[in-house]
């Protein structure tokens, strides 16, 4: 039985009071009564009674000074209804900031009061159970409820925690809040829970429902369930209640939340098989990422694709990459994505398809001797999975981290061609002699030839025959300064097959032949 401390300075309203509730029937018993609140603060300090029934005008302490100074001393325990007349409404505010349970007028209603005082039985037993079970304790049970592994004593102690019967109407919800901001702690809860669990329980309200009044679980980051009991006179289902759950969080946190529902169950017990339905119909995330919620009853009928992108698909993104086709790149990471949702892929088929691509972009990028760490995307891309995401901002992300990778390429195109440069003109200087040419040498270096041609010009100025003719002609006025070898001797030396060639090409350098050359160089 719950203590009950009845406060009235006439002695006629308490005795009424006394006799118009069977207070045994409900659970309580009138244990003290009182005439002034200095009174009845005593009594309520030597009894710690769980409710006080009190008027507001009394002498010595009136009623509303009794349970501020209740309140100020500790005692956060005892309730309180206050009991009072038109002219004391005024004191609801205060009422309410004193945690004062109910505030019923006289004459007293007998149906009003008895209404009062089953709800706060209940409000009573819950307190008690969550007061004797420290909270993880709380949290093991309910985890117990949702693997299906809580004994009958366990049903019984949640049901009276809910205040709710065992049998009912009864989903288990999932609330992904994608897109959380790296920012955010939601291991810790504070104001990011408390404005989650707000949110949830407000939509409840609208739905005429209740939710788990205990805690809003966090399955892993990101992802928090909760209970949801429908009331039997609603015509709408869960599909409704769902939608209306993701409108209001999408509203609220301006994210692209998604709310899963389980299947129904009838009984407390059965609540571990509506977690799991919930959790299955999270799965179909990426193959209906154009809807905000998803039921398991609507998604248990669809089959989920775990395929594979053809090599080809990869080594066109890789392409595009490296050839830096910003238009072709975009179209083609649409592509990617449009095919997941369309053709239903499961989570863990999305998780495979973007590492691949991924992990194919870094090799790309190590092969031109770049490091992929320095690209800022790249974890975000790697890690992307560690906290829910939706599949449009996946794509963004996946999209943020080619682009980057397609600028970190052409950097290194650039860097690339400058030393490869370097190396094609001093091989030049060393094999002039050589039959060569800008098709040979782009071959050996692993270039295209136009693009060696357009390369060497930009670099130095010259075409590659100029620049290779002018090595040939400067060895060949050496040789004709310092030896005596004979012209054709020389041309062969130089590269040149044909000294009528070189010839040729001797006088249009030099504005004269090599013999005239010899010939100026023996009259000085």
């Amino acid at each position: 039985m719950y203590k009950v401390v009845l406060v009235e300075d006439e002695i006629f309203a308490r005795q009424g009071l006394r006799n118009l509730i069977d207070w045994e029937r409900l659970g309580y018993e009138v244990a003290h009564e009182a005439d002034n609140g200095e009174e009845a603060l005593q009594i309520i300090a030597d009894t710690a009674p769980e409710l006080v029934i009190t008027d507001i005008r009394m002498p010595v302490l009136d009623g509303m000074e009794l349970i501020r100074t209740v309140r100020e001393r500790g005692n956060r325990e005892t309730k309180f209804i206050i009991i009072s007349g038109y002219g004391d409404f005024k004191y609801a505010q205060q009422a309410i900031k004193f945690d004062v349970k109910d505030f019923i007028l006289k004459p007293i209603d007998e149906e009003e009061l008895t209404q009062t005082l089953v709800q706060l039985a209940l409000q009573i037993e819950k307190d008690k159970l969550l007061k004797d079970e420290p909270p993880n304790v709380v949290q093991k049970a309910t985890e117990r409820l949702l693997k299906g592994q809580a004994s009958d004593e366990e049903l019984r102690t949640f049901s009276k925690l809910l205040g709710w019967e065992r049998k009912g109407r009864f989903h288990y919800v999932l609330a992904e809040m994608n897109g959380i901001p790296a920012t955010v702690d939601t291991a810790t809860g504070g104001p990011w829970r408390r404005g989650l669990s707000a949110t949830v329980l407000r939509a409840a309200e609208e739905l005429r429902a209740a939710v788990h009044p205990i805690q809003l679980l966090e399955h892993k980051p990101g992802l928090y369930g909760f209970l949801l009991r429908l009331g039997s006179q609603r015509q709408a289902g869960i599909a409704e209640a769902a939608d209306l759950f993701a409108r209001r969080l999408r509203q609220q946190f301006e994210l692209p939340a998604m709310v899963y529902a389980g299947l129904p169950a009838s009984d407390l017990a059965g609540v571990h098989e509506s977690y799991r339905a919930a959790g299955e119909a999270a799965a179909y995330k990426y193959a209906f990422a154009d809807r905000r919620s998803l039921v398991y009853d609507e998604m248990k009928k669809v089959e989920l694709r775990y395929e594979e992108f053809e090599p080809a698909d990869y080594a066109k993104l890789l392409e595009q990459m490296e050839e830096g086709a910003r238009e072709q790149m975009r179209s083609t990471v649409d592509w990617i994505f449009d095919e997941m949702k369309r053709k239903r892929y499961a989570p863990e088929a999305v998780q495979n398809a973007v590492a691949r691509f991924v992990f194919g972009v870094i090799g790309s990028i190590r092969s031109m001797q770049g490091d992929e760490t320095t690209l800022r995307s790249l974890e975000p891309i790697l890690q992307w999975h560690h906290l829910p995401i939706a599949l449009e901002g996946l794509k963004e992300r996946f999209w943020r981290f080619v682009e980057e990778s397609a600028d970190l390429a052409a950097g290194l195109r650039r860097t690339n061609a400058k030393g490869d440069i370097v190396k094609i003109k001093t091989y030049i200087e060393q094999h002039y002699n050589e039959d060569i040419s800008l098709k040979s040498i782009a071959a050996r270096f692993y270039m295209n030839p136009v693009y060696l041609g357009q390369l060497f010009k930009k670099t130095y100025g010259m075409y590659f025959n100029d620049f290779l003719l002018q090595i040939r002609v400067h060895n060949a006025k050496r040789l004709l300064r310092q030896t005596e070898m004979r012209v054709y001797e020389i041309a062969k030396n130089v590269g040149f097959d044909n000294s009528d060639y070189f010839v040729c090409k001797f006088e249009k350098v030099e504005g004269r032949t090599p013999t005239a050359y010899r010939n100026e160089l023996l009259a000085k």
